[in-house]
């Protein structure tokens, strides 16, 4: 209750009345008992005077000197305690009213009365306590001779009896004064409280959004401009909330519904927001990330990314990122608070996964072209330049390298309508020259077409070839393709001098074609990414040998269109051998 501003301004006018009574009745105690005291000191120095005038001349006859102070004191009784007469040397000539004190004690005043001076106590101006004060005047003759001395102990106890009253009177009043100002108080403050009562009131409610309550305006102090302002911040809020609320329902509509993901993240790696589209992109639900910050979803999705990375620099980042099959293009603006200061960073997150296909395969088929031209038109330099060498002397042998020459020519225009085929073969719109094909044959010619290349490498290529493979039906460039371009790559990847050996056999229904070298091998890890497009090993040595890392991914694509298998194998340091087993088939159907 203490707690209430209406009961603090009533103690506070308690306390302020209380303290004025306070000061008001000390001072008119004091003003009384001043007045009071010297009206009875005046009193009691007068009737002295008459005592004294009685006694100047009878000094040296002490029993009359007895008799009129006692004749005198009967006449004083209720103003005087005690009276005592002393001569001139300060000896008892008499007294009456009993010892109340010694006056020996007032030996100072008696001292000043003997040397002609009215002494009053000044060491207790009122003792209300002992009721009475010591005055002490001379005895003077006639002729100015100092006779004696006449000390009083005036009673004080009527003006303490008075002065007892006045306080009374005045308590009585200040506590009434106070009961009265309690009363009032209480009133005057409701009048205050009230209406700040009333703004609380409906301060709770409208922090609830009740906005349809206003107050009563009574006056026009600044209680009522209070309740004006009130009425007035009323209004605004619940128009500017409403125009809050509209925009909030818009944004969230189009965060919503918006095909980019959005994500908003505090400095600490909090996740303030994220819309659907971000969840579908992550391909996480939001019980997923419940209860997660920023760094526990990249680690979920296997991402080294890390809510510090957001933070560094002050430009909008943009880069991609992979997860699982899609690839995600995410671009990084930091956001301020109303210090200026970083609070935190919108992520705004794209499918370019459709967008990376379409340029990947366009980059494929540039590749592929050059790749697969590369090698017919090596052959055919090769061949031309031994010509030139020298080998035109020998018309056989002549003969013999231009027909390959001619082959291979017709070959690599084969190879770029077939090109063009396996473009089309990602839309599943290629076409396959499928025909009775010689395995046997097909193998011997490409081993003697790469034995050339071999050979400047001086490296030494052996066939094996079991008696009983049977004819198959394929694509006869197609399988040649895949056979020249592993022998190629053993080729490539194995030291000078070093040895590759080709071979095939029947293995159930399928004729295994396998090409094993020394070379340099392939480490363990880059294994299960070999078969993959544009996929190097060693990029920089890839490119020195002229790769481009899409032969192996077209070879498979060739042997699983034959309904065969393909495998790789390596040992790091020893050599890699390469196994194809294509399926024994009677007829194109």
């Amino acid at each position: 209750m203490l707690k209430s501003i209406q009961w603090k301004m009533v103690i506070i006018f308690v306390l302020l009345v209380w303290l004025a009574m306070s000061i008001i009745g000390v001072y008119i105690i004091q003003a009384v008992e001043k007045d009071q005291v010297d009206n009875v000191i005046n009193n009691a120095i007068s009737n002295a005077n008459y005592l004294e005038y009685m006694l100047e001349d009878k000094m040296a006859r002490p029993y009359e000197v007895q008799a009129m102070v006692n004749s005198w004191f009967a006449g004083q009784i209720n103003q005087i305690k005690a009276v005592y007469v002393f001569n001139k040397d300060k000896r008892y000539v008499a007294h009456e009213g009993g010892d109340l004190r010694d006056p020996a004690e007032d030996s100072i005043i008696i001292s000043q009365a003997l040397e002609g001076k009215v002494a009053e106590d000044f060491n207790r101006f009122v003792d209300l306590k002992n009721n009475y004060k010591s005055i002490a005047i001379p005895i003077v003759s006639d002729d100015n001779e100092i006779r004696g001395a006449i000390y009083l102990n005036v009673n004080l106890s009527n003006i303490n009896k008075t002065i007892g009253n006045i306080k009374s009177i005045l308590t009585s009043a200040t506590i009434w004064a106070m009961c009265f100002t309690v009363l009032m108080g209480s009133i005057l403050s409701r009048t205050i409280t009230g209406p700040i009562k009333e703004v609380t009131s409906k301060a709770e409610k409208l922090a609830k959004g009740e906005f349809d309550h206003t107050i009563m305006v009574r006056s026009d102090d600044e209680v009522g401009k209070l309740a004006e302002m009130f009425n007035y911040l009323t209004v605004r809020l619940k128009s500017t909330l409403n125009e809050m609320n509209n925009e909030k329902e818009k944004m969230e509509t189009i965060l919503t519904y918006m095909t980019d993901g959005v994500i908003a993240v505090s400095t600490d790696g909090t996740i303030l927001h994220a819309n659907p589209a971000a969840f579908k992109l992550f391909n996480l639900s939001q019980d997923h990330v419940a209860e997660k910050n920023f760094d526990d979803i990249t680690e979920m999705l296997g991402l080294s990314f890390r809510h510090e990375d957001l933070f560094t620099g002050t430009k909008e980042k943009n880069d991609l990122i992979k997860i699982e099959d899609s690839t995600i293009r995410y671009s990084v603006v930091p956001f301020k608070n109303e210090a200026a200061e970083t609070a935190g960073a919108i992520i705004v997150l794209q499918d370019v996964t459709e967008q990376e296909n379409l340029d990947r395969m366009r980059k494929e088929f540039v590749a592929n072209v050059s790749h697969e031209l590369r090698t017919p038109l090596t052959t055919i330099k090769s061949y031309t330049e031994t010509l030139l060498n020298g080998a035109l002397e020998d018309r056989n042998m002549t003969l013999k390298f231009l027909n390959v020459i001619d082959s291979e020519s017709d070959r690599m225009t084969r190879l770029v309508k077939d090109l063009l085929m396996l473009s089309r073969l990602d839309y599943d719109k290629a076409q396959w020259n499928m025909k009775e094909i010689d395995l046997t044959k097909i193998l011997t010619d490409c081993v003697y077409k790469m034995d050339i290349s071999a050979k400047q490498k001086k490296q030494s290529i052996t066939l094996e070839i079991s008696e009983d493979i049977p004819q198959t039906i394929g694509d006869k460039d197609r399988i040649e393709q895949v056979i020249i371009n592993i022998i190629s790559n053993s080729i490539k990847y194995t030291q000078e001098k070093g040895k590759i050996n080709v071979s095939m056999w029947k293995e159930e229904e399928y004729i295994c074609i396998k090409v094993q070298d020394n070379g340099i091998g392939i480490p363990k890890k880059d294994m299960d990414r070999l078969f993959e497009r544009f996929y190097r090993v060693d990029k920089a040595r890839s490119r020195m040998l002229g790769g481009t890392g899409l032969g192996l991914s077209i070879a498979k694509q060739i042997v699983e269109a034959h309904k065969g298998k393909i495998f790789l194998d390596s040992i790091y340091g020893e050599g890699t051998w390469v196994t194809i087993m294509l399926p024994i088939v009677s007829s194109v159907n």
